[in-house]
């Protein structure tokens, strides 16, 4: 009796060594899975960090364009200024020597008036 007890506590005690070696296989390969994963996520997060960076890279780019395009606008338009502020006091001062002309052709006239 003893030695059929002792023949099923080692059959139980083989089993639960086969089945420890098993969960231990299993663990070990699930742990590998999980490093695997983890370096898979820590990849995607780094792409969709550049994907990010390549958005605000591209974004920049273009306000650094239009940015261009307005100081050439600014340039163009600061251009014109400047020449229809030298227009206008051309024209002034045609139109201050016209009433000069002209007051002075009216003084004219009423001096002659009054011989």
């Amino acid at each position: 009796m003893k030695n059929e007890k002792m023949e099923i506590q080692e059959m139980q005690l083989k089993e639960a060594k086969h089945i420890a070696e098993d969960a231990d296989h299993k663990y070990k390969e699930v742990a590998r899975k999980l490093v695997i994963l983890e370096g898979e996520l820590e990849r995607a997060e780094e792409y969709e960090v550049s994907e990010l960076k390549c958005g605000d890279l591209e974004e920049l780019k273009n306000v650094t364009n239009n940015l261009k395009l307005l100081e050439a606008a600014s340039l163009k338009y600061s251009e014109k200024e400047n020449k229809y502020e030298e227009e206008i006091k051309l024209q002034s001062d045609k139109l201050k020597e016209a009433e000069t002309h002209t007051k002075f052709a009216e003084n004219s006239c009423e001096t002659g008036k009054d011989n």
